[in-house]
């Protein structure tokens, strides 16, 4: 997809600030075309080695929408809170958000999918907790995909000393 943003002032500065969102970030979104129409599910992810990589049962809405169409968007935001705004209703939103379009693969071989789920792990287990034991059986019937992408762009709207913070709802 290569519509411009309108608010060129949001555009986030680099890719390599994009991918620190994308490598920080739990949880993401993944739209997905299905014989319905459009799904959107949200989803723990692992930004690595330059693709993003999810688990998932073999079956379900998700992986039949995915077989029949790889194209995918997929979305990261860090929402921060409302401030006072002089333009539009007065308030407005600091975030930051990440946009990837690209293809889904599904990743073969054991070797493969153990190499992806383990760091996957690594990522959610804090600092200094034991990693869990994967038993081979778990990892044969998890299947891993990976998402090429193909395109990506950034947003943010971050907080100034001018801000006059409204609500902040993260907890």
């Amino acid at each position: 997809m290569t519509a411009e943003l309108r608010r060129k002032d949001r555009i986030m500065a680099s890719r390599p600030e994009m991918e620190l969102l994308l490598e920080r970030m739990p949880v993401g979104r993944l739209g997905l075309i299905t014989a319905e129409g459009p799904y959107v599910v949200a989803l723990n992810y692992l930004f690595f080695e330059g693709h993003i990589y999810f688990h998932s049962g073999q079956a379900g809405r998700k992986i039949e929408a995915l077989r029949a169409d790889p194209s995918v968007c997929f979305l990261v935001d860090d929402v921060g809170p409302q401030v006072l705004f002089e333009k539009g209703c007065g308030i407005s939103q600091i975030y930051q958000s990440v946009v990837c379009f690209g293809k889904a693969e599904f990743v073969g071989g054991f070797g493969e999918k153990k190499r992806i789920l383990d760091a996957m792990v690594r990522k959610f287990v804090l600092p200094g907790q034991p990693l869990p034991v994967m038993e081979d059986r778990n990892i044969e019937n998890t299947l891993v995909v990976k998402i090429v992408i193909e395109s990506m762009s950034g947003k943010e709207n971050r907080l100034s000393p001018t801000h006059v913070v409204l609500a902040d709802h993260r907890s």
